[in-house]
Parts: C-alpha cells; sequence; structure tokens
C-alpha cells in the first residue's frame, strides 16, 4: 500500500517517549519484576501493584534510571511519581496496555524537556485501517502515564477514560462537565488540562483533555488536536511511521487551544 500523506496544519498529536536519533543495541531481557525490586532497594523508591507482574519479561538497559524504568515497564500502564529532589519516589503499575504489539523504543542522549522544535518521527500501531500511538501523560505533581492513543483529528481535545483521573492526579471536582458530539450520539464529558503530553522526548505543555465513561469511548483513548493541532502531519501506512513537523511558531492551529472552553467539542 502506498504512503497517505496529509498536510494538517490543524492537526496536533500527543504520544510516547523515550526518543532517540540513533538504534541501540537490542536490551537485555530479565523478569521485571525481580528488576524492578532490585532497582527500588538501591534507587530507594517504592512500588505498588508487582502483583500484575508474575512471570512478565521485559527489556532493561544501562541507561539512566528514569528512561530504564519506562523500557522495563513499555507494556504496562505505569505512573512514575518523582519526589521534591526531581528522582523518582514511587512507581505504580496499573496493568498491561490494551493495545499491543508495543513500539520500539529508541534512546539517545539527553533531550531537552520543553522544547517543540524539530520533526518527530513516532511508529504507529496498526488496528486496521487505523493507527495507535505511545505517548506519556504528564498530570499533576509529575505524574506521568502511558498510554497507547488512537490518532483521530476528528477529535478537539487528548480523550481518555473517567478512570485516568485519579492517576494524572487530577481533582474531579476542578473539572467542567460539557455535553460533547460522539460517533454514538451526545454524552457528558468532563473537560480539563493535561501538565503536558510527551512525543519521543518532545513535552508539549498545556493540553486540553476530555474524560469519559469508558463504555461510552470504547477506545483506550485519542490523540486528537489539542496535540495534533501544532503540527503538519504524515502517516506512511507502509512503514508504520507518524511523522510530525511543527507549525510555523511551534503554536496550535487558529482557535484550537480555546475550543474546549469556548465551543461545543467534537469527539469520535
Amino acid at each position: 500500500m502506498s504512503a497517505h500523506s496529509w498536510n494538517l496544519f490543524s492537526c496536533s498529536f500527543a504520544l510516547l517517549i523515550l526518543l532517540g536519533a540513533g538504534e541501540r543495541a537490542e536490551a537485555a531481557q530479565v523478569e521485571i519484576g525481580p528488576e524492578l525490586n532490585r532497582l527500588s532497594a538501591s534507587h530507594g523508591f517504592s512500588v505498588t501493584g508487582l502483583e500484575v507482574l508474575e512471570d512478565e519479561r521485559g527489556r532493561s538497559d544501562e541507561i539512566d534510571l528514569y528512561r530504564r524504568l519506562r523500557i522495563l515497564l513499555e507494556r504496562f500502564d505505569h505512573i512514575l511519581v518523582h519526589g521534591a529532589n526531581g528522582e523518582v519516589a514511587r512507581v505504580i503499575i496499573m496493568g498491561r496496555t490494551n493495545t499491543t504489539p508495543p513500539p520500539k523504543v529508541r534512546i539517545d542522549a539527553e533531550s531537552s524537556p520543553d522544547s517543540a522544535s524539530g520533526q518527530i518521527e513516532l511508529e504507529t500501531i496498526r488496528e486496521g485501517a487505523q493507527h495507535s500511538v505511545r505517548v506519556t501523560l504528564e498530570g499533576v505533581g509529575g505524574r506521568r502515564v502511558d498510554r497507547a492513543l488512537l490518532i483521530d483529528t476528528g477529535a478537539d481535545a487528548v480523550v481518555l477514560p473517567a478512570s485516568m483521573i485519579a492517576p494524572l492526579g487530577l481533582d474531579q471536582a476542578s473539572l467542567s462537565e460539557r455535553e460533547v458530539q460522539t460517533a454514538n450520539g451526545r454524552v457528558q464529558a468532563l473537560m480539563g488540562t493535561l501538565e503536558a503530553v510527551w512525543l519521543d522526548g518532545e513535552r508539549l505543555p498545556k493540553v486540553a483533555v476530555a474524560f469519559l465513561d469508558v463504555d461510552k469511548l470504547g477506545t483506550s483513548g485519542l490523540l486528537g488536536m489539542s496535540v495534533l493541532g501544532r503540527y503538519q502531519m504524515t502517516i506512511d501506512d507502509e512503514r508504520n511511521r507518524l511523522t510530525l513537523i511543527p507549525n510555523r511558531g511551534g503554536s496550535a492551529a487558529p482557535g484550537t487551544e480555546t475550543q474546549g472552553a469556548e465551543t461545543e467539542g467534537i469527539i469520535r
């Protein structure tokens, strides 16, 4: 199948996270539970949810602790809680991600936490004719959750199940309720703002998000225009690659940033 390209100045997209400019040697396979216990003893962080990792194996690489944990837990929804000194203080494992197989994780040298310049290339996960990408969602107090989100330019915002509100550290009472249009009709959503979404090491701050009941969402989540609108986007169907080129000035398309607060949203 030939590559399909869309130059969408009104498209912004959110996703995973450990990045890279050059391929590294394949990381060693280890038992995740014992490796986490060893790392927690060495670095002084606590671990919650080890019971879901029984007999599970993952990749381990000799890199800094944060990215090492990200690779080790790449197939699981998890939260890394950072302490006041910026170091990892707690690891929470919530369960296996819904989408398989996971994409390769590429690592390079240090990344700038607030850089939003330059081209981004992400591996996509095919679901029939649709593509998903893995992103990192940053909530309150540095909480971060890795998740596979379906690329959807018809969604005004990043869309997540309501069960993600607590893991991201958000106060449900602070979210605003709004009626939105979905493919299955009009439903109530809780609207808010994520501290950031990370795409292959690029940090996109202050991203509009909508939370829906999981039975009305019907997916693990959508990567909508509050991210994708900041880029021109190309999807290569043959190579399963998403290429993002920042819009001039790195800003979202006109109107994208205010839609969540001022207009009726659309979620497909």
